[in-house]
């Protein structure tokens, strides 16, 4: 009776964990789809700076950008680097008119 417990909480828990893994990869998938679906009803380009960059582990660039007198700060997963931008370096960044919040940075590969 007692292994039968122990078996049925470490389901439970395993189901737990992939639920939340599950989640989290569609919650993931909205968010870019969104993303993309606002920069399809308009987009114009501004020029950020990046505040952060790592190549280590995960490519994440941070970027600082204005838009109006608004700054907005965003962290972005990156795809390549050809002109080798570094921190302090001016970024290009598409943003939807819409909601200017919704950034594609010139190192994703959707930029083009």
């Amino acid at each position: 009776m007692e292994k039968l417990k122990l078996s049925l909480t470490f389901v439970t828990i395993i189901g737990i964990i992939a639920f939340g893994f599950y989640w989290i990869s569609k919650d993931a998938e909205r968010s870019e789809s969104g993303r993309i679906t606002a920069m399809s009803h308009g987009y114009k380009y501004s020029k950020g700076i990046i505040t952060d960059i790592h190549s280590y582990k995960g490519k994440t660039v941070e970027v600082k950008y204005q838009i109006g007198s608004v700054y907005y700060y965003c962290k972005r997963n990156w795809d390549n680097n050809p002109r080798n931008l570094d921190v302090g370096d001016s970024i290009v960044v598409k943003y939807a008119t819409k909601n200017p919040e919704f950034i594609v940075t010139e190192l994703e590969d959707v930029y083009y």
